[in-house]
């Protein structure tokens, strides 16, 4: 091929286990490939082979721009060839200026002819590469100071530079992106996948981990689908439609999505009156028994305020709410759970899980009671209950033992949700359930919430990708700078009245 990767059967085994099988493809030059699969599938294990974090099962050859790099590698080697990598948490210093988080790749040092380091040019050299991606801000501002979508930009940029690179030297790149618009509202989006369509055009070989179906056939060329470790398809992305896409991801149809056996209950299980916060702005609904509400708006609505008053994590300023005809004023987590609310967070890894702890030590957290029998710990039946749990949710690879960080996000998501449903809550606070997780792991939650809904129990979900709550709930919540501005229901329930409705800054009353 002119340029890019060659991949050629890349093969890796865990604890007899096998997360890639054989693997052959490739990322042509001047192209957007979107590496696909569910979480599980082998992207990340391919990716870190590549970035010299594992070792294959074989030593293999790939062709990096007509260069041979025998795997395993270091990190650097990888590097010195041209495979560059930005990971999801970017791995930017925030409290360093942008030049300073620059010189952490390949030495990105510019000299004196004394030796010392010339601040002055180091910033003339940065700022020419900044202004090439469309950055205006100083290269001494410190990252902590920019904006999300600004600091995603400053990673594509830092990724592909170094001290010897010219514009040009782009076209010998290979930027493999995971995930890089997952935490940015939607409205930002594209200036990120303009920043993509540059190197692209400059000859660069882009590589997306992406788990947004619409911006996949946006932006991509072609694609190559992983499902359990094997390449199912690589093709160009314009003979597909997002059904198909969607088919070839999870190995089924689009339209095999679970919908709700029954509707919700005439009972009340969560009433609110005038709830107010510092974005919450006097709130007023219900959640019938048994129904799924969704909460839609933009970053900043007052989405995550309301789950955090719900769940005890925040205090409200003034309103009150009632829960199952009792008055619900949680103080604390613990006061919540015992009331009968779970809830999930948003922050999976930083606030839902503890990734250093086995996946069976996080499953039991604040379960532990279930297990004491005497005053001893009955491991036993802490064993059984985290396998029960492993299979009722899907939870992959089954490994109790196994490190929450090794698993893949759609896997710790599910792990989250087991275990805020194993407390048996009268209601379910979901709050962006589905962000950063591939299809394949939102049908497998969406269907999880509507079989609880059909049980009985009451959800709230929300999120900022109003697609998320699109056949999932039967009223969506529209908030807007802390107002609830609209609750759509029915055929108002579609992406993009919600998406119009979330925008409006005036609000605008739908159906109550």
């Amino acid at each position: 091929m002119p340029g890019g990767l060659t991949v050629d059967r890349l093969s890796k085994t865990f604890a007899g286990q096998r997360a890639l099988d054989d693997v052959s493809t490739a990322f042509p030059a001047g192209e957007i490939t979107a590496l696909l699969g569910h979480n599980g599938s082998g992207k990340s294990t391919l990716i870190k082979i590549l970035a010299g974090f594992y070792d294959p099962d074989d030593e293999r050859t790939v062709d990096v721009f007509d260069q041979e790099l025998t795997l395993p590698v270091s990190p650097r080697q990888a590097h010195e060839v041209g495979l560059r990598f930005m990971h999801q948490d970017l791995a930017l210093v925030d409290d360093l200026t942008i030049a300073d988080n620059f010189a952490f790749v390949d030495h990105f040092h510019t000299r004196t002819d004394l030796g010392p380091i010339s601040r002055r040019r180091e910033h003339q050299r940065v700022g020419e590469v900044l202004a090439t991606f469309g950055v205006e801000e100083d290269p001494g501002t410190q990252v902590g100071d920019l904006d999300m979508t600004t600091k995603t930009i400053v990673g594509m940029a830092r990724a592909v530079q170094d001290s010897r690179s010219s514009e040009d030297d782009i076209r010998h790149h290979v930027l493999f992106l995971d995930e890089p618009t997952a935490a940015l509202p939607q409205d930002e989006v594209e200036r990120v996948l303009e920043v993509m369509r540059g190197i692209r055009d400059r000859g660069g070989a882009v590589v997306l981990v992406s788990h947004r179906i619409d911006e996949v056939m946006r932006i991509a060329d072609r694609v190559v689908v992983l499902r359990d470790g094997r390449v199912v398809a690589q093709r160009e992305r314009a003979g597909l439609d997002p059904d198909g896409l969607v088919e070839l991801i999870v190995g089924g149809s689009a339209a095999d999505e679970g919908r709700r056996s029954k509707a919700p209950e005439d009972g009340v299980t969560l009433s609110v009156r005038g709830l107010c916060g510092p974005r919450l702005r006097g709130l007023d609904f219900d959640v019938r028994r048994g129904e799924i509400v969704g909460i839609a708006g933009l970053v900043g609505c007052g989405r995550s305020e309301l789950a955090r008053i719900l769940a005890g994590a925040q205090r409200a300023e003034s309103g009150a709410c009632s829960l199952a005809g009792t008055p619900f004023e949680p103080k604390t987590p613990a006061d919540a759970l015992r009331a009968g609310v779970s809830y999930v967070p948003q922050d999976r890894r930083g606030a839902g899980c503890i990734t250093g702890m086995s996946l069976q030590e996080n499953l039991s957290l604040g379960l532990l009671g279930r297990f004491f029998a005497r005053g001893w710990l009955n491991l036993r039946e802490e064993r059984r209950s985290t396998r029960e749990a492993i299979a009722e949710f899907g939870i992959r690879p089954p490994d109790p033992r196994r490190l929450v960080a090794y698993f893949s996000g759609g896997n710790q998501q599910k792990a989250v949700v087991s275990r805020a449903v194993s407390r048996n809550p009268t209601l379910l606070v979901l709050d962006e359930p589905m962000q950063g997780i591939d299809v394949g792991a939102k049908r497998e939650i969406a269907q999880i919430v509507r079989n609880l809904a059909d049980e009985g129990v009451s959800v709230l979900v929300g999120s900022t990708d109003a697609a998320d709550l699109v056949g999932l709930c039967e009223r969506v919540l529209v908030l807007n700078r802390g107002e609830l501005v609209a609750i759509a229901a029915g055929a108002e329930v579609a992406e993009e009245r919600l998406t119009l409705l979330a925008a409006n800054p005036d609000g605008e009353e739908g159906a109550r």
